[in-house]
């Protein structure tokens, strides 16, 4: 009588084999691991290294891991520590002898596809001569696929140039959800208004 193997049992005979040789792929032929498989699958458990213990303290707070592909750890991302990753940087530009206090584009050279950038705070270190009372404007747009910076003091001007001292915040796109432009809302010659659909109910 002929004896029929079951796919199974050819798969687990062939994986064997080539275990014994090296590396197995699956839609790959030249695997770099024990197991590679190129394409998609469904897991309902993924084995990874040790994750580290939650704290009392972290427990009700939002955290980040990181997973180490050289050793295969995840560790807890902690920004307070040297060399340690973070989610986004802060990054300080020292803007010096513009033109009395106009910036009207500093270009970062940060990519604005990939990233956003977000200006936390401005100082100007000159006295500015004017009648009337302004606040700063300062702010990022993106120009040709970069961030470029912008700051300037309205209806008002230094007799000398200055420096501005501009603090941003430049973290990845991939990071956050981003929603195309709200509106346009009609305040119908009012000063209020409100969403009619909010993106965060």
């Amino acid at each position: 009588m002929k004896k029929i193997l079951s796919p199974i049992a050819v798969f687990i005979i062939t994986t064997a084999s080539y275990a014994q040789v090296g590396n197995v792929g699956i839609n790959t032929a030249k695997p770099r691991e024990k197991l590679e498989v190129a394409g998609t699958y469904k897991s309902q458990k993924i084995i990874t290294g040790t994750t580290p213990a939650i704290t009392a303290t972290e427990k009700d707070r939002y955290l980040l891991l990181s997973h180490s592909i050289a050793d295969n750890t995840v560790k807890k991302i902690n920004p307070g520590q040297a060399n340690s990753p973070g989610i986004a940087s802060i990054v300080t530009y020292s803007l010096n002898n513009v033109n009395g206090d106009w910036v009207e584009n500093f270009n970062t050279k940060i990519n604005s596809d990939e990233y956003s950038l977000m200006v936390l705070s401005a100082y100007f270190d000159r006295p500015l001569m004017g009648s009337v009372i302004a606040i700063p404007s300062y702010g990022v747009k993106s120009v040709n696929n970069e961030w470029q910076i912008y700051a300037d003091y309205s209806m008002l001007s230094s007799q000398t140039n200055g420096t501005w001292t501009i603090v941003c915040a430049v973290y990845p796109k991939t990071y956050v959800k981003i929603f195309p432009e709200r509106g346009p809302f009609n305040l119908n010659n009012t000063t209020t208004g409100s969403d009619t659909a909010p993106i965060l109910p």
